[in-house]
């Protein structure tokens, strides 16, 4: 039987070509964490093709927005090995894929779960949540894939920011992390944010 009481909390950020609900998506870091203890339990990152995407929007001024980034930080995020990337329709499912691997994980059994397990378990995160989540949302719909996540399970980070911000929170706290508009390393960042918000609260 499926421990249900046990929820899975996956931050999520993506790097895009424009800032719309449904951009194209290029790159998205995943990270499986405990909201406890704020401990990495897996990670993964999915780099799409050059191809199209359907559905998908790209916007000048953002394409001009990666020109400035260090080369460095273009490297990582626009792959350039074909064997290392995937249409949008396989990114669809390996995040899906992360997503079941990840309430295994937690519940400690190998049976696939149901998309009626993942809605009940499954919390996403993301900063904010109105950018990354729409851009996934897009894609799931046009791949004719069910979301692996319910809409009341949707979290934001920056709403969580502003909350403590009211009450004295400084972000500027929480130090950046090299490589910045990387999408794993915005996830593992986002994560300490949620973390110092939480010990702020404590004291």
């Amino acid at each position: 039987m499926k421990q249900h009481l046990q929820p899975v909390h996956i931050m999520l950020d993506n790097e895009t070509l424009s800032t719309h609900p449904n951009a194209h998506i290029v790159q998205t870091g995943l990270v499986h964490f405990c909201p406890e203890t704020f401990e990495v339990l897996g990670r993964k990152v999915i780099s799409m093709d050059a191809k199209s995407q359907p559905g998908a929007h790209i916007d000048v001024g953002t394409v001009y927005f990666w020109f400035k980034q260090l080369w460095e930080t273009q490297q990582a995020v626009f792959i350039q090995d074909e064997e290392l990337t995937v249409p949008i329709q396989r990114g669809c499912a390996d995040l899906y894929r992360f997503i079941i691997d990840s309430c295994r994980r937690v519940w400690q059994e190998d049976d696939t779960p149901t998309v009626n397990d993942l809605h009940h378990s499954v919390n996403i995160w993301a900063k904010p949540a109105y950018f990354d989540i729409p851009q996934w949302e897009n894609a799931f719909r046009h791949a004719g894939i069910r979301l692996p996540w319910h809409y009341r399970k949707v979290n934001c980070v920056q709403s969580h920011i502003n909350r403590a911000a009211a009450k004295g929170f400084q972000l500027k706290s929480v130090p950046l992390l090299p490589g910045v508009h990387q999408p794993l390393n915005d996830c593992y960042h986002q994560i300490s944010i949620l973390k110092a918000i939480t010990e702020f609260e404590r004291t």
